[in-house]
């Protein structure tokens, strides 16, 4: 028997910016940032989180830095 997956708990700034990121992925990570309308700390803070949490993935490319969702 699969264990049950556990929903991964998210903060509110957490939420929106995966909402955004839901709709559109992968999106460079400034026009994320942009759509988010966080301020510098909550950004770094959401995003950051995310990324620990395992549900994006932020790539260096050569165009520039990409967010998916995971």
């Amino acid at each position: 028997m699969k264990p049950e997956k556990k929903a991964v708990e998210l903060t509110d700034d957490e939420k929106a910016v995966f909402e955004l990121l839901k709709a559109e992925s992968p999106i460079e990570l400034n026009a994320l940032k942009d759509k988010a309308g966080l301020s510098n700390k909550k950004w770094d803070k959401a995003i950051k989180g995310l990324t620990k949490k395992k549900v994006a993935k932020v790539e260096n490319t050569d165009t520039g830095l990409l967010v998916t969702a995971l």
